[in-house]
Protein backbone atom coordinates (compact mmCIF):
# COMPACT_ATOMS: atom_id res chain seq x y z
CA UNK A 1 0.00 0.00 0.00
CA UNK A 2 1.11 4.03 -0.61
CA UNK A 3 1.26 5.79 2.53
CA UNK A 4 -0.33 8.80 1.13
CA UNK A 5 -3.83 6.68 0.64
CA UNK A 6 -5.43 5.75 4.12
CA UNK A 7 -7.07 2.44 4.36
CA UNK A 8 -10.86 1.54 3.36
CA UNK A 9 -11.45 0.79 6.86
CA UNK A 10 -10.36 4.02 8.28
CA UNK A 11 -12.52 5.89 5.75
CA UNK A 12 -15.45 4.28 7.58
CA UNK A 13 -15.00 4.34 11.07
CA UNK A 14 -18.21 2.84 11.95
CA UNK A 15 -18.29 -0.10 10.01
CA UNK A 16 -18.41 -3.55 10.78
CA UNK A 17 -16.81 -5.68 8.50
CA UNK A 18 -16.84 -9.66 8.45
CA UNK A 19 -19.83 -11.82 9.08
CA UNK A 20 -23.05 -9.68 9.25
CA UNK A 21 -25.06 -10.39 12.21
CA UNK A 22 -28.04 -12.69 11.86
CA UNK A 23 -31.65 -11.70 10.51
CA UNK A 24 -34.35 -11.94 12.64
CA UNK A 25 -35.93 -14.96 12.94
CA UNK A 26 -33.10 -16.94 12.02
CA UNK A 27 -31.76 -19.18 15.22
CA UNK A 28 -27.98 -19.09 15.82
CA UNK A 29 -25.88 -22.17 16.47
CA UNK A 30 -26.11 -21.95 19.81
CA UNK A 31 -29.75 -22.35 20.17
CA UNK A 32 -29.79 -25.30 17.79
CA UNK A 33 -27.38 -27.14 19.20
CA UNK A 34 -30.04 -27.35 22.82
CA UNK A 35 -28.43 -24.54 24.90
CA UNK A 36 -31.71 -23.38 26.89
CA UNK A 37 -34.15 -21.18 25.22
CA UNK A 38 -32.81 -22.85 21.92
CA UNK A 39 -35.41 -25.27 20.10
CA UNK A 40 -36.08 -28.76 20.98
CA UNK A 41 -33.60 -31.67 20.24
CA UNK A 42 -35.02 -33.47 17.53
CA UNK A 43 -36.09 -37.48 17.98
CA UNK A 44 -35.17 -40.30 15.36
CA UNK A 45 -37.70 -41.26 12.85
CA UNK A 46 -39.49 -44.03 14.68
CA UNK A 47 -40.67 -47.24 13.68
CA UNK A 48 -43.00 -45.82 11.05
CA UNK A 49 -40.93 -43.57 9.37
CA UNK A 50 -38.36 -46.56 9.23
CA UNK A 51 -40.98 -49.17 7.75
CA UNK A 52 -41.76 -46.19 5.28
CA UNK A 53 -37.82 -45.88 4.48
CA UNK A 54 -37.43 -49.66 4.13
CA UNK A 55 -41.02 -49.81 1.80
CA UNK A 56 -39.55 -46.87 -0.37
CA UNK A 57 -36.02 -48.27 -0.60
CA UNK A 58 -37.71 -51.77 -1.57
CA UNK A 59 -39.70 -50.04 -4.60
CA UNK A 60 -37.31 -48.28 -6.12
CA UNK A 61 -34.45 -50.89 -5.84
CA UNK A 62 -36.77 -53.85 -6.37
CA UNK A 63 -37.58 -52.62 -9.80
CA UNK A 64 -35.45 -54.77 -11.40
CA UNK A 65 -35.85 -57.34 -14.58
CA UNK A 66 -36.50 -61.06 -13.25
CA UNK A 67 -33.76 -63.09 -15.00
CA UNK A 68 -35.06 -66.53 -16.29
CA UNK A 69 -33.03 -69.02 -18.36
CA UNK A 70 -34.31 -71.19 -21.12
CA UNK A 71 -32.55 -74.51 -19.79
CA UNK A 72 -32.52 -75.31 -23.49
CA UNK A 73 -29.72 -72.59 -24.12
CA UNK A 74 -28.34 -72.96 -20.49
CA UNK A 75 -24.90 -74.04 -21.89
CA UNK A 76 -22.77 -74.34 -25.14
CA UNK A 77 -23.77 -77.86 -25.42
CA UNK A 78 -27.53 -78.10 -24.10
CA UNK A 79 -27.84 -74.91 -27.01
CA UNK A 80 -26.09 -76.70 -29.68
CA UNK A 81 -28.48 -79.79 -29.14
CA UNK A 82 -31.34 -77.99 -29.24
CA UNK A 83 -30.27 -76.29 -32.47
CA UNK A 84 -29.83 -79.32 -34.10
CA UNK A 85 -33.11 -81.06 -33.04
CA UNK A 86 -35.14 -78.15 -34.30
CA UNK A 87 -32.88 -78.55 -37.59
CA UNK A 88 -34.03 -82.18 -37.42
CA UNK A 89 -37.68 -81.17 -36.55
CA UNK A 90 -37.96 -78.25 -39.33
CA UNK A 91 -38.46 -75.66 -36.27
CA UNK A 92 -37.66 -72.46 -37.37
CA UNK A 93 -38.73 -70.70 -33.76
CA UNK A 94 -36.53 -72.73 -31.80
CA UNK A 95 -33.60 -72.92 -34.26
CA UNK A 96 -34.21 -68.52 -34.05
CA UNK A 97 -33.58 -68.90 -30.39
CA UNK A 98 -30.58 -70.33 -30.56
CA UNK A 99 -29.02 -67.79 -32.69
CA UNK A 100 -27.34 -63.94 -31.24
CA UNK A 101 -29.87 -61.96 -34.18
CA UNK A 102 -33.05 -64.75 -33.85
CA UNK A 103 -35.19 -65.23 -37.37
CA UNK A 104 -32.43 -62.81 -39.04
CA UNK A 105 -30.15 -65.57 -38.91
CA UNK A 106 -32.15 -68.20 -40.55
CA UNK A 107 -31.84 -69.16 -44.21
CA UNK A 108 -34.06 -67.55 -46.37
CA UNK A 109 -37.19 -69.39 -47.90
CA UNK A 110 -36.13 -70.72 -51.19
CA UNK A 111 -32.48 -71.47 -49.40
CA UNK A 112 -31.51 -75.14 -49.12
CA UNK A 113 -31.22 -76.50 -45.30
CA UNK A 114 -28.83 -79.70 -45.77
CA UNK A 115 -30.57 -82.05 -42.83
CA UNK A 116 -32.83 -84.31 -44.75
CA UNK A 117 -35.61 -85.85 -42.65
CA UNK A 118 -33.84 -87.94 -39.89
CA UNK A 119 -35.34 -90.11 -36.87
CA UNK A 120 -32.29 -88.94 -34.53
CA UNK A 121 -29.85 -86.39 -34.22
CA UNK A 122 -26.86 -86.56 -31.64
CA UNK A 123 -23.25 -84.53 -31.51
CA UNK A 124 -20.18 -86.27 -30.20
CA UNK A 125 -16.56 -85.70 -29.99
CA UNK A 126 -17.59 -82.02 -29.42
CA UNK A 127 -14.17 -80.10 -28.09
CA UNK A 128 -14.54 -76.52 -26.76
CA UNK A 129 -12.00 -73.51 -26.34
CA UNK A 130 -12.89 -70.82 -24.51
CA UNK A 131 -12.06 -67.32 -26.19
CA UNK A 132 -12.74 -64.57 -23.46
CA UNK A 133 -15.35 -64.14 -20.64
CA UNK A 134 -18.58 -65.67 -22.33
CA UNK A 135 -17.14 -66.71 -25.41
CA UNK A 136 -16.48 -70.02 -26.56
CA UNK A 137 -15.78 -71.92 -29.92
CA UNK A 138 -16.91 -75.51 -30.12
CA UNK A 139 -16.19 -78.13 -32.32
CA UNK A 140 -18.33 -81.45 -32.57
CA UNK A 141 -19.24 -84.03 -34.79
CA UNK A 142 -23.42 -84.44 -35.58
CA UNK A 143 -24.43 -87.84 -36.31
CA UNK A 144 -28.00 -88.56 -38.24
CA UNK A 145 -30.05 -91.22 -39.74
CA UNK A 146 -31.79 -90.70 -42.30
CA UNK A 147 -35.24 -91.99 -42.92
CA UNK A 148 -35.49 -95.25 -44.72
CA UNK A 149 -31.14 -95.64 -44.63
CA UNK A 150 -29.42 -98.16 -42.45
CA UNK A 151 -25.78 -96.25 -42.32
CA UNK A 152 -26.12 -93.50 -40.04
CA UNK A 153 -24.13 -90.25 -41.86
CA UNK A 154 -21.92 -87.95 -39.86
CA UNK A 155 -20.02 -84.42 -40.18
CA UNK A 156 -17.55 -82.64 -38.53
CA UNK A 157 -18.94 -78.70 -37.91
CA UNK A 158 -18.15 -75.59 -35.52
CA UNK A 159 -20.18 -72.52 -34.24
CA UNK A 160 -18.65 -69.49 -31.82
CA UNK A 161 -21.17 -69.01 -29.16
CA UNK A 162 -21.45 -66.20 -26.65
CA UNK A 163 -23.27 -65.73 -23.16
CA UNK A 164 -26.13 -63.02 -23.34
CA UNK A 165 -28.61 -62.44 -20.46
CA UNK A 166 -27.08 -66.23 -18.69
CA UNK A 167 -28.03 -67.39 -22.36
CA UNK A 168 -25.67 -69.47 -24.59
CA UNK A 169 -26.18 -68.83 -28.35
CA UNK A 170 -24.69 -69.37 -31.64
CA UNK A 171 -23.07 -66.13 -32.86
CA UNK A 172 -21.70 -67.73 -36.05
CA UNK A 173 -20.34 -71.48 -37.77
CA UNK A 174 -16.84 -71.53 -38.00
CA UNK A 175 -16.12 -71.89 -41.57
CA UNK A 176 -17.64 -74.74 -44.25
CA UNK A 177 -18.87 -77.83 -41.98
CA UNK A 178 -17.11 -81.07 -43.89
CA UNK A 179 -20.40 -82.10 -45.19
CA UNK A 180 -20.69 -86.12 -46.62
CA UNK A 181 -21.54 -85.83 -50.49
CA UNK A 182 -25.35 -86.31 -50.65
CA UNK A 183 -26.42 -90.31 -51.76
CA UNK A 184 -30.06 -90.11 -51.91
CA UNK A 185 -31.91 -93.02 -50.00
CA UNK A 186 -33.17 -95.76 -52.64
CA UNK A 187 -37.24 -96.49 -52.05
CA UNK A 188 -39.89 -98.26 -53.27
CA UNK A 189 -41.81 -96.61 -55.69
CA UNK A 190 -45.78 -97.56 -56.34
CA UNK A 191 -46.62 -97.82 -59.95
Amino acid sequence: MRPDVPHPAAAMPDAVFGTPAPVPGVEDAGRARGIPGGAAPRRGIGRRGGLLLLWMAFALLGQGERCRVDERLASPGATLATYWEAMRRGDDDTVAQCHVGGPHDLPFPGMLWFMPPTREVRLEAIRSLPVAAGRVLVTYEVCYLPDGARVEQRFRTGHELVRRRGEWRIERPLGEASVPEWSPVRRAVDS
